[in-house]
């Protein structure tokens, strides 16, 4: 793990190396959840510290991949049963590495399926880099998300060296070829490369959750990497809800059955000749709420009995108020129901916000 590493740039919350040995085995069959998902949503594990490539040990050691991640989500994007990617994150962050392909393709994916992230317990520097790439992200009063910065460490072992009666001699060409070299100490050149390496690193970051989240990078940045659990990470924009990870899956088999119920009792009823205005206000109101990004509301809507158009004004009232930028409605021609939700999301898209 260490020579995986040395004198790279972290992504990862510096205050969990302490606690790394919590971390291994600490999900080896993820039964604690696996019972209670439904088919149609795929968990995918995001545990422990976070690689680019996949090695021998990464499961002894309770590493995660960047590649292994995009598999399992590439999969479950191809699955027509699955409608849901959860993505359950206990991770202290990880390499650079991978971090902002993998982030990058969790974002274009969002319009493909829907894609949640569930801080369980810990989604830290890289770790919440991915989860900002889902459409949301729910905490538990407890876990905590954040850290969004960049660290690299020089080990400086030279005088170990001297007292082990070892000593090194490098040959070398390129006058920057010795940086870093932990047999010796670091020179004032090397720091600042370093120095400026990291800051590069850090501007991406900001950008890439900034805009995964909606926020200024600014905003962002005034977290100074510090961690934010429950509502305190609701208050500042890095999360969503706050949740209890049973209750959150519950809510949404029970949401699903209800949904499913209806429309199969709809079903019958065209069967049967009758109520076919029933059975398409019912699918109208489940495409709005799917189009605008809003599942969740399906049942809410459903059990008020209220119609498509006033589910429409709802779901826009409250994307307007997402976007913090009323004006968007008053220039949307009014036309079809699916018209007007696509000139809100491309609003927002041109608008970077």
């Amino acid at each position: 793990m260490t020579t995986r590493m040395n004198n790279k740039p972290m992504m990862i919350e510096q205050r969990s190396f302490d606690l790394l040995s919590l971390h291994v085995g600490k999900h080896p069959t993820f039964k604690n959840i696996k019972h209670v998902v439904k088919s149609s949503e795929k968990v995918i594990p995001i545990h422990g510290i976070l690689t680019k490539k996949s090695e021998v040990f990464d499961d002894i050691l309770g590493m995660t991949s960047y590649d292994e991640i995009e598999e399992q989500i590439k999969q479950a994007l191809s699955d027509s049963s699955i409608e849901t990617i959860l993505l359950d994150i206990d991770s202290p962050g990880g390499e650079v590495n991978g971090l902002f392909d993998l982030s990058d393709f969790i974002y274009r994916a969002r319009g493909e399926k829907e894609i949640i992230a569930i801080a369980n317990d810990d989604a830290y520097s890289a770790a919440y880099a991915i989860a900002s790439s889902a459409e949301k992200v729910y905490v538990s009063r407890t876990s905590g998300v954040g850290s969004i910065g960049v660290i690299a460490s020089h080990i400086d072992q030279s005088e170990f060296d001297e007292k082990q009666g070892i000593k090194y001699t490098t040959v070398f060409a390129g006058n920057r070829k010795n940086d870093l070299n932990p047999h010796e100490p670091i020179t004032s050149e090397s720091l600042e490369s370093l120095q400026k390496e990291v800051d590069r690193l850090y501007e991406m970051l900001v950008e890439l959750i900034a805009r995964n989240r909606n926020l200024s990078t600014e905003k962002i940045k005034s977290t100074e990497a510090g961690l934010y659990f429950g509502e305190n990470a609701i208050e500042i924009g890095l999360a969503d809800e706050v949740i209890v990870y049973s209750e959150f899956i519950d809510r949404r088999n029970s949401m699903t059955n209800n949904c499913k119920s209806l429309i199969i009792d709809a079903d019958d009823l065209i069967r049967e000749g009758t109520h076919e205005k029933c059975h398409n206000e019912v699918l109208e109101v489940i495409r709005l709420c799917n189009l605008s990004k809003m599942p969740e509301r399906i049942e809410e809507f459903i059990e008020q009995n209220m119609s498509p158009k006033q589910v429409q004004e709802v779901l826009m009232s409250i994307l307007a108020k997402q976007t913090e930028k009323t004006e968007i409605l008053s220039t949307i021609p009014q036309n079809t129901a699916e018209d007007l939700m696509m000139q809100v999301a491309k609003s927002r898209a041109k608008s970077g916000i």
